[in-house]
């Protein structure tokens, strides 16, 4: 195996261990958001909020789940600043959250050793946009089930 090939067989690891690490910390941040959402809460006292507390709460759910986006966008530019990918802060994140949103359509290139990345930054989005749509799902069915019972 020469040496190129060696340095994309790396680099491809090193991804999918970012990979790993970074939908592990997102999944624990929702489970400690979730714990502490139910933690906070008397029995009952969704039950007791009005619309305006309703909308509140739902907003600042989603402030928070925007904030583990966020951060599990960081942790992808801090993984290209550790590995060297890309010279700039500006575009390492810009890398990451254009990536996580789509595959493939991004104005800053890597080197070709790098190619994995942007597919392993998309995986990652994947699952962790989809695990935030069904706490807001999940949410959700809550304050509706409240409201068609009482």
């Amino acid at each position: 195996m020469n040496s190129v090939v060696a340095s994309v067989h790396v680099a491809s690891l090193l991804c999918v261990a970012a990979f790993a690490v970074l939908v592990s910390l997102h999944l624990a941040g929702l489970h400690a958001m979730g714990s502490i959402i139910r933690g906070k809460q008397e029995p009952g006292a969704l039950r007791k909020l009005n619309y305006l507390g309703e909308i509140l709460f739902v907003l600042g759910v989603m402030l928070l789940l925007f904030v583990l986006h966020l951060a599990t966008n960081v942790g992808w530019a801090i993984f290209m600043h550790m590995a060297g990918i890309l010279d700039r802060y500006d575009e390492r994140i810009f890398y990451s959250f254009e990536n996580y949103t789509s595959l493939g359509l991004t104005r800053v290139d890597v080197d070709n050793q790098w190619r994995m990345l942007a597919p392993m930054i998309s995986f990652c989005g994947i699952f962790c946009l989809a695990w935030s749509t069904a706490v807001l799902v999940n949410l959700f069915g809550h304050l509706y089930a409240m409201t068609d019972d009482g």
